[in-house]
């Protein structure tokens, strides 16, 4: 339990510490430019919906009805929270 807690703030530290030193420059061209990716690796966290039609029952409905409105290979009915990140950062 502890060493995950130690995983989540070493993470947070490392993607703040990223955003403080595209934003917080004072050259106006790095400031300007926006993440134009998401990188997500998919975990209990994270559906990313790369699992093969022949696998698995998430290409059926009634997964997806909410988002996108369609079977996309996600177990999730919904947006999670890579896809409010995303939103977020306008990718």
């Amino acid at each position: 339990m502890a060493s995950q807690f130690h995983f989540f703030i070493n993470c947070f530290l490392l993607i703040s510490g990223g955003l403080i030193g595209v934003y917080g420059s004072p050259d106006d061209e790095i400031r300007r430019r926006r993440p134009e990716k998401l990188f997500v690796f998919g975990d209990s966290y994270a559906d990313t919906g790369n699992l093969r039609k022949s696998l698995g029952q998430s290409w059926d409905r009634p997964y997806g009805i909410t988002n996108p409105g369609r079977p996309a290979g996600r177990f999730s009915d919904g947006l999670i929270l890579t896809d409010y990140l995303g939103m977020y950062f306008l990718i």
